[in-house]
């Protein structure tokens, strides 16, 4: 379990300032205990729930990856 000393407040401060600069007001972040490797995770919070957009081990790999599947999403949308 993730403990409160484990988290750099100040990288997460700077996560909260990026996620809201990509989605606005909605953006937030969050942690997930469950997944070890990648318990990072960035999006919205949106009328009480979390949509994730990205996750990672660190707040630039889960960015990384919400940017990975912002592209794949587009890139399906585009092959219909």
């Amino acid at each position: 379990m993730l403990r409160d000393e484990d988290i750099d407040h100040s990288s997460a401060d700077a996560a909260i300032a990026e996620a809201r600069r990509r989605w606005g007001p909605t953006g937030a972040i969050s942690v997930a205990d469950l997944y070890a490797r990648s318990r990072l995770l960035v999006g919205e919070l949106r009328d009480g729930r979390f949509w994730i957009h990205g996750r990672g081990a660190t707040w630039a790999a889960a960015f990384a990856d919400a940017d990975a599947r912002a592209i794949r999403a587009s890139r399906r949308k585009a092959a219909h």
